[in-house]
């Protein structure tokens, strides 16, 4: 999956789920203890890791693997859970209390794992992080984002705060119409419309359309925070902090897409299509705009060529919002964090840590995810990665082999890929540069209520069907402002309001 799902989740973070269609691996999952020292010699250390895959599992026997267990005496066990299998699987063994040493956690924020966490199911790392420089050197902003009540409860699974999204365009489609980026919400529509009606592709068939987005599980958050009216919370005038759906804007951005989807000018269906599927249609010639991830535009337009070899997608900023300003998503910095079983002791906590930041770095990262240098990949001289067929026959790679580590932070990993030319990785790099000036967070990420934790679930799903039906048409803007009035009204969800604002007002003084 290249693009992050809309999230109306009341204050819990997004939990992802992307499909693989392969088994784990045999490896036990339950919590090891340290082998006793053997006559002056001590036995390698168990260490047991349960982690997702996107692909086939990779065997524990890979070389990479070895050497890591070499250097710190230890025995790795990494069992691996096919991504739609993984929330399932997690749910199971943490009611069973059959926990593995290193869980890979998705969500802490969810009602299972914050109640699990609020019993000490695991390590708070808060005091250990700073004594390994290379878990310590990522942005501090990361680690607020993964917090806990303010505290470190796991190694955050790092990736970039910005520039995981852009506006991907057929610039082909752009030059043969004369038209230009849109840089405003007008000019947006009107590029979508001449994508649809004017033959961008010259085939003199009317089978294309200007814009395909996504409406399951939800809608893309970009859909509207895009229009200004925050990333899952704004702050209001008075300072209180409050749902991105009570923002006035929020009508805004429902009368654009119903605008939109009304008229024909993207892909209908909304409330069926996957993230997957913007991908499909961008790649085959019948889709000319997406949001998605700003590499993308490369690896979008490398799959196209197979179908149109003139065919260039471009990623592009968001255009402005009616007021005047680009507004794009801040990412929360991971995917996930890696917890630490409180059934180890000291001395086991200790190495896992040590291990973890070992791992935090390009080198060992890389030989973790592709194997050994000169064997299983290349690198050429501008760093980019070459897998060979060996490699890729022992099951080294970035979703499968790789899955066990953090990896180490870079800011414009979401903007390169190997064999693009460095004109285009210079370009994105601009972009990410210029997204991270308009970048917003969500002031209430990590802010996790009691009673958000009872009906988060229920609220959750109501918003975002109303959302999508407003969209599509299924119901009103008057509907809309009665719908917005009952949560206004409801006891329950201004109970919620006011203890998210008291842990805002805690999260801001520190």
């Amino acid at each position: 999956m290249k693009n992050w799902l809309r999230n109306t989740n009341i204050g819990t973070m997004a939990a992802i789920v992307l499909l693989a269609g392969c088994s784990s691996t045999t490896t036990s999952s339950s919590t090891s203890e340290a082998p006793a020292a053997d006559k002056g010699s001590k036995a390698p250390m168990e260490i047991n890791i349960m982690t997702t895959t996107y692909n086939s599992a990779p065997s524990n026997d890979l070389e990479s693997l070895k050497q890591i267990n070499a250097k710190f005496n230890v025995k790795i066990n990494v069992t691996y859970v096919p991504a739609n299998n993984y929330p399932d699987k997690l749910n199971v063994m943490l009611a069973a209390g059959d926990l593995p040493d290193v869980t890979l956690v998705w969500d802490i924020n969810t009602q299972t794992f914050a109640n699990a966490t609020n019993q000490g199911a695991f390590w708070d790392l808060t005091s250990y992080i700073k004594n390994y420089p290379n878990l310590a050197a990522y942005p501090p902003q990361i680690y607020k984002n993964v917090a806990f009540k303010g505290k470190t409860m796991g190694i955050p699974r790092v990736r970039p705060i910005d520039g995981q999204q852009a506006l991907l365009i057929r610039q082909d489609w752009l030059d043969k119409l004369g038209l230009k980026a849109p840089t405003t919400m007008d000019e947006f529509y009107n590029v979508m419309e001449a994508f649809t009606k004017n033959d961008p592709d010259g085939n003199g068939k009317n089978d294309t359309y200007g814009f395909v987005g996504h409406g399951t599980p939800n809608i893309s958050s970009y859909f509207i925070s895009m229009f200004g009216n925050g990333q899952q919370h704004y702050v209001d005038d008075s300072g209180q902090l409050q749902p991105s759906f009570f923002n006035p804007k929020m009508k805004d951005a429902l009368a654009f897409w119903n605008k939109a989807n009304k008229n024909g000018v993207m892909v209908p269906d909304l409330p069926l299509l996957q993230v997957s599927q913007i991908r499909d249609f961008m790649t085959q010639d019948k889709a000319g705009m997406g949001f998605t991830n700003t590499y993308d535009g490369h690896l979008y337009t490398d799959d196209l060529k197979k179908v149109n070899p003139k065919a260039v997608i471009v990623p592009y900023l968001f255009p402005a919002a009616p007021d005047g300003k680009v507004y794009m998503e801040a990412a929360p910095g991971s995917f996930g964090i890696f917890m630490i079983n409180k059934k180890v002791n000291e001395e086991k906590l200790k190495k896992i840590l040590e291990i973890y930041d070992y791992t935090a770095t390009r080198e060992i990262y890389n030989l973790v995810a592709y194997g050994i240098k000169g064997t299983d990949y290349n690198e050429s001289a501008a760093g980019d990665i070459t897998q060979t067929e060996e490699g890729k026959k022992k099951g080294y790679a970035f979703d499968t082999s790789a899955q066990w580590v953090s990896s180490y932070f870079d800011k414009y990993v979401k903007a390169d890929l190997p064999g693009m030319t460095p004109e285009t990785k210079e370009y994105n790099h601009k972009l990410v540069d210029k997204i991270a000036t308009v970048s917003i967070p969500n002031p209430g990420l990590g802010l996790v209520t009691p009673t958000a934790l009872e009906k988060s679930a229920d609220w959750n799903k109501k918003i975002n069907d109303m959302e999508t039906n407003v969209i599509i048409g299924k119901n009103s803007m008057d509907d809309w402002d009665k719908f917005v009035k009952g949560f206004k009204d409801d006891p329950s969800y201004q109970k919620h309001l006011k203890e998210l604002n008291d842990l805002y007002k805690e999260k801001i003084k520190n």
